[in-house]
């Protein structure tokens, strides 16, 4: 199995109102991918098609394409939204996507990714496999981020 099926098999585990950022997939996937790879595979996912026959790549064989995995769960460590990087996309749509599911954005754009970050099932979380790290730095970065709103920056 390729390493973008990888990262297909694991963006269709993501529940409907749920998230995942490309940095703990990469993690997941034990950093075969760079968490850039890992939004080059969503990128790379075809579009359906009917009645085609596929280019004759190993992705398409395996039925992944945009319609059939959910690549709108998939957001920067930030809690942000990266595809308007993607001409391909139109602006707006992973968010009209997300907030469809429930996914709430802040004033400034972000997720909460306390709140929305899929977590369950994912396994234990260990500072060697990085996502404790990313989970403790995502809480500290919100701490900040209600500081900042409050005033009480230190």
């Amino acid at each position: 199995m390729s390493v973008y099926a990888e990262v297909y098999k694991l963006v269709k585990m993501i529940p409907r109102g749920r998230v995942l950022t490309y940095g703990l997939i990469s993690d997941l996937l034990s950093k075969r991918l760079s968490a850039q790879g890992v939004g080059w595979a969503l990128n790379a996912l075809p579009a359906p098609q009917k009645g085609a026959r596929s280019r004759g790549g190993k992705v398409a064989n395996q039925g992944f394409n945009a319609q059939n995995v959910p690549w709108h769960r998939v957001i920067n460590s930030n809690g942000g939204i990266s595809t308007h990087k993607n001409p391909g996309i139109p602006p707006g749509l992973q968010r009209e996507l997300l907030e469809a599911e429930g996914v709430t954005f802040d004033s400034v754009e972000k997720v909460d990714l306390p709140k929305f970050l899929w977590r369950e099932g994912l396994g234990p979380r260990t500072p060697q496999s990085g996502q404790a790290k990313s989970e403790k730095t995502l809480k500290s970065r919100s701490i900040q981020k209600r500081r900042a709103k409050s005033g009480r920056l230190k």
